[in-house]
């Protein structure tokens, strides 16, 4: 939700046009229209990073929305057509689930110290009841009984390890770190979004905004306020507190003029993805 949020944001940022051009109603895409955002699609698919290990990636792109065209009325038909592609990255859910029951797994079995003390116990357990059958097959009836005693001694032994070992694993699970141990090596952060908007014209930049250098772009920064970073293709200005794109406006769609990027996610893995897009590849497409 709160990514859909922010894409909703964002687009009311980038022109005083966008809501004219959801209010449109739509007409069929031409040939060369279907054309020039199948082109841009293709270039986005091939430019955007593979998932991280353990990770999933998934394009939440309508594979529509480049069937049909805005056809507003008066002024807003030349305006250019701004649309949108979309990328999930999910730490897999599969590998989250297959540690945390490893975790549980081991945690019931208790800690190192307590497996070897269970483990002799079972050994010895097992070395009597070997020498309890033999007694038994010489007729030996006091010594089967000797053993037996032990026996017993040794299945109490076991059933007090037993209830140590759970006691230990319910206070883990009050305490929390049962929870931990759980989600050891798990990203704390294990969702992220990359959302390429086409022909934007404004970008605004809070006061916290923090410029970080990504070779490629016109600029980039960082927005705390929503754990975005932007990236800004084509043509900018800087017109505090936004950035601002001159489009050409024209009756068909034609070749993207500017590509803004937002990434969601944790600011590590924002950057990671924002260096690992292939950023000449989608500037190559622009006018």
């Amino acid at each position: 939700m709160r990514f859909l949020i922010g894409v909703s944001l964002i687009i009311c940022f980038m022109s005083g046009d966008c809501l004219a051009d959801g209010d449109c109603p739509s007409r069929p895409a031409t040939r060369q229209e279907q054309t020039v955002y199948g082109a841009m699609h293709a270039t986005v698919n091939s430019a955007i990073p593979p998932a991280p290990q353990d990770w999933l990636m998934k394009d939440l792109s309508d594979a529509k929305s480049g069937d049909f065209m805005p056809d507003c009325p008066g002024g807003h038909k030349d305006s250019p057509h701004r649309y949108s592609f979309q990328y999930q990255y999910k730490y897999n859910s599969a590998i989250r689930n297959q540690a945390a029951a490893a975790a549980a797994a081991n945690a019931v079995k208790g800690s190192p110290e307590q497996q070897a003390r269970m483990a002799a116990l079972n050994k010895k357990y097992d070395q009597l009841k070997v020498e309890r059958n033999q007694s038994r097959k010489i007729r030996d009836r006091a010594e089967a009984g000797r053993i037996s005693d032990e026996i017993k001694k040794l299945s109490a032994e076991r059933d007090r390890l037993d209830e140590e070992i759970a006691q230990a694993y319910l206070a883990k699970v009050r305490s929390g770190q049962m929870a931990k141990e759980m989600s050891a090596g798990i990203p704390q952060h294990s969702e992220a979004q990359i959302t390429f908007f086409v022909n934007a014209d404004r970008a605004w930049v809070p006061k916290t905004a923090e410029i970080v250098d990504v070779a490629g772009t016109q600029y980039s920064y960082w927005r705390s306020d929503g754990e975005t970073l932007v990236l800004l293709l084509g043509s900018w200005e800087t017109t505090a507190p936004t950035f601002r794109a001159g489009l050409a406006r024209a009756a068909v769609i034609t070749k993207p003029q500017t590509v803004l990027i937002e990434i969601r996610a944790e600011r590590q893995m924002a950057e990671r993805l924002a260096r690992e897009i292939k950023l000449t590849a989608i500037r190559a497409q622009l006018n």
